[in-house]
């Protein structure tokens, strides 16, 4: 009786939990393609946010970490030189991964060398980063190069078959779907129940693009985006695991796949929209011959160890994000009653991993920084983060803010918001400003400031307050020479 049980269960999850092996050959070209795309992004600020005389040193850049990395090989090898090979490197294996050359080797290198890279740095990374991460995961356990690859190996294996089956396939499924699950789940607060928090988002400039700034003249569009966004991210998710179905995860994955199109059209979230939507790709089910694919994969060791190592990380995936809803998403408070073993397996897969966007509420307030400097050669005070540009404290019309693209954001954002030191910060932009302009003037001490210019999203004709966050001292400027 039991084993007829287990054979039902069996089948039953293969009807639910299965992968069209063409999907998932876009879902690899996808990955390959974005991980070459983040690392050309990082390479414009390469040594500001990975240099050794960056804005984080390599001995300080654990301190901000709340996960572990298996190889943290950015921080073995630290030096400009080494961090550089590190980037060549990883390039290489992404390119690999694209033309599906020795695939599951690739899709591993890459997740090994993802995480380094990220623990480099952790201040710079947003949601995109967690989600990229979380999906070469899953890639590890998945045949890639089953189809449309260089990797004969893979694709003799899967000769003859359409799509694949089983706890792997429930990992990435499963890890999707969740996202905006838990996202949804913490959007509790009173902007998302009376439907203004995609007004109140929109108005947060440095996340929304020149089409967003256009939506804010329809006050009811505005409010059916809100209820829709929440109706999309209730329904979606249930429809992704709609089993032999097709048309119902078809659904799941077009109304997500819309709402992050919509994402990347109206708002500035880097690199989160494209990321979600090619993990949707690899979801999008196979319609002709799914009733006729009855193959299995050859019986080898390798598939029946993916097998069983899947099983194990589906459970603790789903334990934790059971655990850290009953915690209100404090990630923290759950690891801290996590026996160390486990807690280690958490932190080092990053499956200890809490999804929100603009949740509970999105923010009421916005700001920008401002940098200012007293330039001798030009006799007057400039603003570091404008290209040195003179003083203005006016909202500039872009909204990159003049200072640079994503990762300066996520950086000037989280330093304030945690209140970390700014020290690092000032003194790097105070060093590169005098490489590019040099002065041969004997400069007399001028302070370097650092201001936050704070608006009210719900009043903007309210004049904006002026806060200084930072002030160096004579010894600072000294320094910095």
């Amino acid at each position: 009786m039991i084993p007829d049980m287990l054979e039902s269960i069996q089948s039953r999850l293969k009807h639910t939990f299965y992968l069209d092996l063409r999907m998932l050959a876009s879902f690899r070209i996808g990955l390959g393609s974005i991980t070459l795309w983040d690392l050309l992004n990082r390479v414009v600020a390469f040594e500001a946010h990975y240099g050794t005389t960056g804005v984080l040193p390599p001995n300080k850049a654990t301190w901000y970490a709340d996960f572990l990395a298996l190889t943290p090989l950015h921080l073995w090898l630290s030096t400009d030189s080494q961090q550089a090979l590190l980037f060549f490197l990883h390039g290489l294996a992404a390119l690999a991964l694209i033309f599906g050359l020795k695939t599951r080797w690739m899709t591993v290198i890459c997740w090994l060398f993802l995480n380094s890279l990220h623990i480099r740095n952790p201040v710079i990374l947003y949601g995109a980063d967690r989600e990229l991460a979380a999906l070469f995961f899953w890639a590890m356990f998945l045949p890639l190069g089953a189809q449309w690859s260089l990797d004969m190996k893979q694709r003799c294996e899967w000769r003859g078959k359409c799509r694949t089956e089983g706890w792997a396939c429930a990992g990435l499924i499963l890890q999707v779907a969740l996202i905006y699950f838990t996202s949804v789940w913490s959007k509790s607060g009173n902007a998302w129940s009376n439907g203004s928090a995609v007004e109140l988002a929109l108005n947060i400039d440095a996340y929304t693009s020149d089409f967003g700034r256009m939506l804010l003249s329809y006050p009811i569009l505005l409010k059916a985006l809100t209820y829709g966004t929440l109706t999309i991210e209730w329904i979606a998710p249930l429809l992704l695991l709609g089993g032999h179905r097709t048309s119902l995860r078809m659904t799941g994955c077009w109304m997500l796949i819309s709402l992050q199109s919509g994402f990347l059209v109206f708002m500035r979230l880097g690199l989160f929209p494209l990321v979600s939507i090619i993990a949707l790709i690899a979801l999008i089910p196979l319609r002709v011959s799914s009733q006729k694919d009855r193959s299995n994969p050859p019986k080898q060791s390798i598939h029946s160890s993916l097998e069983i190592a899947a099983v194990i990380f589906v459970c603790l995936m789903l334990i934790w994000q059971v655990a850290i809803i009953q915690n209100q998403f404090r990630a923290n408070v759950v690891l801290s009653k996590t026996p160390d073993p486990i807690a280690w397996i958490l932190k080092t897969t990053r499956m200890a991993q809490s999804w929100s966007m603009f949740s509970p509420d999105p923010p009421e307030k916005d700001g920008w920084f401002i940098l200012e400097y007293h330039d001798t050669q030009k006799g007057k005070s400039v603003d570091l983060l404008r290209n040195g540009e003179a003083m203005n404290w006016e909202k500039q019309s872009s909204d990159r803010r003049g200072f640079g693209a994503d990762r300066w954001k996520e950086w000037f954002n989280k330093v304030h918001l945690r209140g970390l030191n700014w020290d690092q910060t000032v003194n790097y932009f105070a060093r590169e400003h005098r490489k590019l302009n040099p002065s041969n003037e004997e400069e007399s001490f001028m302070p370097i400031r650092l201001w936050y210019v704070e608006e009210s999203a719900q009043r903007p004709h309210q004049a904006p307050e002026r806060h200084l966050l930072f002030e160096s001292k004579q010894s600072d400027s000294t320094s910095t020479r």
